[in-house]
């Protein structure tokens, strides 16, 4: 019975495990998509209510990443990730930084990175 229960928990914890990749995956792809494409429409889908208010509101990081040049090539492989100890929170990496990630809404989003003042 003990190793009916460790396997279901083994299985258990690496659909998950995959799950949480592919979500971290599309997170980074709508970021390369916001900041390299300027799609502002998923600025909702990608960074968090306290990010965007952080920032000087949706709208005023908007008229931010409008002012940056857009480039067709995707940029931001993501690295690698993990979950940390506190509940709905992960660090993510790519090539230029280390991101907050936290779950809000049922979905991954940007909170911040490890170098901003929480």
């Amino acid at each position: 019975m003990r190793i009916q229960l460790t396997i279901f928990i083994l299985l258990f914890s690496l659909s998950s495990t995959a799950s949480d990749d592919k979500r971290m995956k599309e997170l980074f792809q709508n970021y390369d998509k916001v900041m390299k494409q300027h799609k502002v429409e998923l600025v909702d889908d990608v960074f968090s209510k306290k990010f965007l208010t952080d920032n000087g509101g949706k709208e005023d990081f908007i008229e931010k990443v409008k002012e940056l040049p857009k480039e067709k090539k995707k940029i931001n492989i993501l690295k690698s990730w993990r979950k940390t100890k506190i509940a709905n929170t992960y660090f993510a990496k790519i090539k230029e930084a280390q991101f907050i990630i936290i779950e809000e809404d049922g979905k991954l989003k940007i909170d911040g990175t490890v170098s901003d003042e929480h």
